[in-house]
């Protein structure tokens, strides 16, 4: 299984992000530059750590966009939301697929 999303953009509430795999420094997985609209994700993440760390950053955007302004509380928020949105999502394939039905 591949480590690269199977899109380049996400719309998050309107906005496109753009995504990108890139080498980054080993202290972080992932960034989300809410100027740009762009999600950055490390080229040798495994791919579960991908995944979470997409959505990860995904919930940053969202944090922006929906104005929560503590940088503190942000982090927490979105490090647990993204693991687990991922974590029950996987657990429950059936509700996940209803869920992204159109």
């Amino acid at each position: 299984m591949s480590n690269l999303p199977p899109c380049r953009e996400v719309d998050v509430f309107g906005h496109k992000y753009r995504i990108t795999v890139e080498e980054m420094s080993s202290d972080e997985l992932g960034r989300c530059d809410t100027v740009i609209q762009k999600i950055t994700v490390r080229s040798d993440l495994l791919p579960d750590a991908c995944k979470d760390t997409i959505l990860h950053e995904i919930c940053h955007a969202m944090a922006f966009h929906m104005s929560i302004e503590d940088p503190a509380s942000e982090e927490t928020w979105v490090g647990r939301s993204a693991t687990g949105l991922r974590t029950i999502l996987c657990a429950n394939t059936d509700l996940t697929a209803w869920i992204f039905s159109r």
